[in-house]
């Protein structure tokens, strides 16, 4: 049954020791600071979980559908609970105190909570049974705190004093929604870099101290029991005119509050994965959607009051104007995609997602305000159920859109979709002679409708995402091979023609190019997945497993070798057949080989879930300031390689030295990496931004003979000699550091990458470092290691050594002396040949050499 709005009379034996004014001020910075230490806290057990229940944006919309339900049933218990007690904050202050001990406890739950998920999933092979644990996890560790935050909404209203309730109570939800935008911003774009997990969960509990002690001084200062009761402002002209009667008007609501929900947290999780996809890739692309999405909701709340004030002094109709709001709200949303390619910095992204969510935010508030209750117990307990019916269609939305919407009817689809739930609201409210069968009908039909009339009205989002990657490249013919739009990622192939670089293919993912057919880099993929089998002490099968599929080069490469009985590869991505399909000519067909087997799972969460031990660990992730890939650059990560890797066992990782790991990042990667695995060598392919560590469990050998047998066996499709990649001595030339250089690289540099502070995107560690510190400067003589072979081939690897360090000098300083004298050493070296048909534009010009 709906609340009643029956009107109620100024309230007697009143005192009023402070004015409701001040009271309210103090109740608002309350409720700011506490939605600021919510969402501090948010993000942070945001980047704690996915290193538990895995690191995808599914996984990512997991937490938000817990931590959306809890927020909704603690804001509908409270209101229930709650609704009739006297005027107090002492129940709120009680639930700030427990936020903020759970806050401050969390790191050790969590850390409880990870160590029984690795006992039970070691276990439970089953993927069903797995992704119940996960959940699980989940709901244990945000569910309860989630809960305390939603019942903090219908704990400050019990303890306000105002005279017009819904006024006061939606200036509170837009005051705690631009708080908790804060705390996002601060703590999920600045603090964890800077600062790290453990201070950034200090901050949100210091906050919520802050919050305990503005409620305590307004409740020592206003010490009345009761709370004013004045009637409420008169209501807009015919506004119940479109529900029959004011029960009819609150169900309305509350259903228009539930679609408003569900819109706005499927559009959070959309405008996420266009951040990703139309900007970068970072690991603080999740905190960065979260912050535009909270900024606008809380502006648009605040507006919402202005608005519906004015909307009354005009004798205005609230519901229709409602139902302008939500129209004008699809509009900018289905807009969005289209706009957000023409932004270039994150902060423009920012910017852009904000904007609907301005309109989309003021709709709850409005909501309250429309309701006009006479009661404060009626007034507490509709707001909080509007409240919950609007987080529990957020849980929904947040839940379907990545693993059911966007799959089936892709960014376009859920885009008209969403625009068609907005349309319904309107048109539900600005045709108030509909009977109520067809006010229904309107709601379901429209947004059914709306995504068939997108996708074929207007321009095809994702044809126009692919010709701006196209655009991107700068390669004078492009032609679009595939684009697929999966649950976990958006994958575009494009063929290019360049007169530097030659003919390739060039696959993306959400927007970062994962891999491509250039020269250099299919080097690296064949020599990462070869080298780790080449060089493994011990003869006879091997097992495998390569975390990242990419455009399976690797893993291909991996079974290049007849030395592998099998390979499991571990991908976000479910969709890598058809990437596979596309480049079989480097990859042998990977996909279909029978000693292959694929797991679409998180690579971290797979070794720890997985049982089983490996001769061989290849980690062909993408950049460590990526989104998905930061917790395979950490000292945990390393560890639980570690623990998969049986006595003999090797590991290799690929590793940028992009223009930002040339600078401090760079010696902290290595630091962290030797910190578990001491005997690391680092392997370059000179001249590029490509390289790889590798690690053998005793101190490097390389045996000469043993490897040249092993190469001459390696399959035909391979081209190991087209490479480099078909002699010790060509091999050879790709070691740079080993044992000793790197420990001189490292140098005085103590820190280390963990889960709990990583500084991939700490701004200040990408600045460049001196060229004396760069990679150049360390060299080492790969001779040393060697064993077998003769003069002759010692005096091979050292010539292509030399030519790697001047073609290294080359790729840091772009010094054409250097590309030069390389050429006039070894002009039959493909890499040489690369480079210098990349400076001249294809052509090698005559008399170079002297």
């Amino acid at each position: 049954m709906p609340p009643s709005w029956n009107c109620w009379k100024r309230g007697d034996n009143v005192t009023n020791p402070l004015r409701p004014g001040v009271q309210l001020l103090l109740c608002l910075l309350a409720y700011f600071s506490s939605g600021a230490a919510s969402l501090c806290a948010e993000v942070t057990w945001n980047r704690m979980l996915i290193v538990v229940v895995g690191n995808s944006l599914a996984a990512t919309s997991m937490i938000v559908v817990v931590f959306m339900g809890g927020l909704g049933l603690g804001g509908y218990a409270g209101g229930k609970l709650l609704a009739r007690r006297r005027c107090s904050l002492l129940p709120y202050a009680i639930l700030e105190v427990l936020i903020a001990a759970y806050i401050l406890l969390s790191p050790i739950l969590f850390d409880l909570l990870a160590g029984a998920f690795s006992s039970l999933a070691e276990q439970w092979e089953q993927p069903a049974l797995l992704s119940l644990l996960r959940f699980a996890v989940t709901v244990v560790a945000l569910l309860i705190p989630a809960t305390l935050m939603g019942a903090t909404f219908p704990a400050i209203m019990t303890g306000v004093r105002s005279r017009y309730p819904g006024n006061s109570y939606a200036l509170l939800y837009g005051v705690n929604t631009v708080g908790a935008a804060v705390g996002c911003f601060v703590g999920g774009y600045h603090l964890l870099f800077e600062l790290g997990v453990q201070a950034t969960l200090w901050l949100a509990a210091g906050l919520g101290g802050v919050s305990v002690i503005c409620v305590a001084v307004a409740a020592v200062l206003s010490p009345s029991r009761a709370c004013f009761q004045l009637a409420p402002e008169p209501e807009a002209a015919d506004e119940g005119s479109s529900a029959s009667g004011e029960g009819g008007l609150f169900r309305f609501l509350a259903v228009s509050s539930f679609l408003v929900g569900f819109v706005a947290l499927a559009y959070e999780v959309l405008a996420t994965r266009m951040v990703i996809l139309f900007l970068n890739n970072l690991a603080s692309t999740f905190a960065l959607a979260l912050t535009g999405f909270l900024l606008g909701t809380g502006a648009g709340a605040l507006l919402a009051n202005g608005a519906h004030a004015a909307n009354n002094r005009i004798g205005g109709n609230g519901v229709r104007l409602f139902g302008a709001i939500a129209l004008l709200s699809g509009i900018l949303l289905a807009a969005t995609p289209y706009v957000i390619m023409a932004a270039s910095y994150p902060l423009q992204a920012l910017g852009i997602i904000v904007i609907p969510m301005v309109f989309l935010g003021s709709l709850l508030p409005f909501a309250i305000r429309t309701l006009h209750a006479k009661d404060r117990e009626v007034a507490i307990r509709g707001t909080s159920f509007l409240y919950a019916a609007n987080t529990v269609g957020g849980m929904l939305g947040a839940g379907l859109i990545n693993y059911q919407l966007l799959p089936r009817i892709g960014l376009q689809g859920s885009v008209g979709l969403l625009f068609g739930i907005c349309a319904a609201i309107a048109v539900a409210c600005f045709v108030p002679s509909l009977t109520r069968g067809f006010r229904w009908a309107t709601l379901l039909l429209v947004p059914a409708l709306m995504p068939l009339i997108t996708l074929n009205a207007l321009p095809n989002i994702m044809n126009r995402y692919a010709l701006k990657i196209a655009e991107w490249t700068g390669a004078p013919e492009v032609t679009i091979r595939l684009i697929h739009e999966g649950r976990a990622a958006n994958v575009t192939v494009l063929d290019q023609k360049d007169p530097k670089q030659g003919e390739f293919r060039d696959m993306y993912l959400n927007g970062i190019e994962e891999a491509s057919t250039r020269f250099y880099h299919a080097q690296l993929f064949k020599l990462l997945g070869m080298l780790p089998a080449a060089v493994h002490g011990a003869e006879g099968p091997k097992n495998a497993l390569v975390i990242a599929f990419g455009s399976g080069i690797t893993a291909g490469s991996v079974l290049a070798s007849d030395m592998i009985s099998s390979l499991d590869v571990v991908d976000l991505n479910p969709d890598v057949e058809g990437i596979n399909n596309l480049f079989k000519e480097f990859n042998g067909d990977v996909f279909h080989e029978p000693r292959f087997r694929f797991h679409n799972d998180d690579g971290r969460n797979y070794l720890v879930t997985s049982g089983k031990k490996y001769d061989l660990i290849i980690s062909d992730s993408t950049h460590p300031c990526s989104y998905d890939s930061w917790i395979l650059y950490t000292r945990e990560f390393y560890r639980d390689v570690k623990r998969r890797l049986p006595r003999g066992g090797v590991f290799a990782q690929w590793v940028s030295v992009s223009e930002i790991m040339r600078g401090e990042l760079f010696p902290i990667y290595l630091n962290t990496f030797r910190s578990v695995f001491p005997h690391a060598t680092f392997w370059y392919v000179y001249g590029s931004n490509q390289a790889l560590m590798l690690a053998t469990p005793e101190p490097f050998r390389l045996d000469a003979d043993k490897l040249q047998k092993r190469l001459d066996r390696l399959a035909p499709w391979f081209r190991a000699g087209e490479y480099q990649l078909d002699s010790v001595a060509k091999v050879a030339g790709f070691f740079w550091l080993d044992e000793e250089m790197m420990g001189r690289m490292i140098g005085a540099e103590t820190r280390v990458n963990t889960d709990m502070r990583h500084y991939f995107e700490k701004s200040s560690m990408q600045a460049k470092i001196p060229p004396q510190r760069q990679l150049p400067f360390y060299q080492a003589d790969v001779t040393r290691y060697l064993t077998g072979g003769d003069e002759r081939l010692r005096s091979d690897i050292r010539k292509e050594q030399k030519t790697g360090w001047l073609l290294t000098r080359y790729g840091f300083y772009g010094d054409m002396r250097d590309l030069n004298q390389a050429y006039c050493l070894s002009p039959e070296n493909n890499n040489v040949k690369y480079w210098m048909r990349f400076a001249y534009s294809g052509n090698i010009p005559a008399g170079v050499c002297p």
